[in-house]
């Protein structure tokens, strides 16, 4: 018998390392904080016209924004537009309240935003562009509609609810 070739005597090993280093990145953060967790209405049957008690400063941080930089939107919204606020008398929905940011016309929270209930939110600022670090204050002022429906006839008492804040850069 005569051997061809012996693989075992000629095997010759390689190894390759491959190391590969990722850029350092940055540490992002983006914040929300509010001038106040509470709103109060004196409510007059059928009126249009119910203003909040104080307005509520909405401000935005954030750092390490890099690159091409984000936009930023910061929403309001309701968990459910039929029952925006609640009480033992009934429900007052979030189309009934409005809000004006820094001075703009009030505007029903009547849209689907990316977070909350179906038709129960509306946009705070949509599309800011931001880089870097920086910090954003805007005022909100509440006014609750009770001139259509059902709410004139609305009983007296008292109705609560949670209207909440977010922030999304994208």
């Amino acid at each position: 018998m005569r051997k061809i070739c012996n693989y075992l005597d000629t095997m010759v090993w390689t190894i390759v390392v491959l190391t590969a280093i990722a850029p350092a990145s940055h540490a992002q953060t983006l914040t929300i904080s509010l001038s106040s967790h509470n709103v109060n209405f004196a409510l007059t049957h059928g009126s249009a016209s119910n203003l909040g008690s104080n307005p509520v400063s909405v401000t935005t941080n954030w750092t390490g924004i890099g690159g091409g930089g984000k936009t930023l939107t910061v929403y309001s919204y309701f968990a459910n537009a039929a029952t925006a606020l609640t009480g033992a008398g009934g429900n007052i929905p979030s189309s009934a309240l409005s809000i004006s940011v820094n001075g703009t016309a009030f505007r029903a929270l009547t849209f689907t935003e990316v977070y909350g209930g179906a038709n129960a939110g509306r946009h705070v600022v949509v599309g800011i562009p931001i880089t870097g670090t920086g910090t954003r204050t805007d005022s909100i002022i509440f006014n609750l509609d009770l001139s259509t429906g059902t709410l004139p006839q609305l009983p007296a008492g008292t109705y609560t609810g949670t209207l909440s804040i977010q922030a999304q850069a994208l």
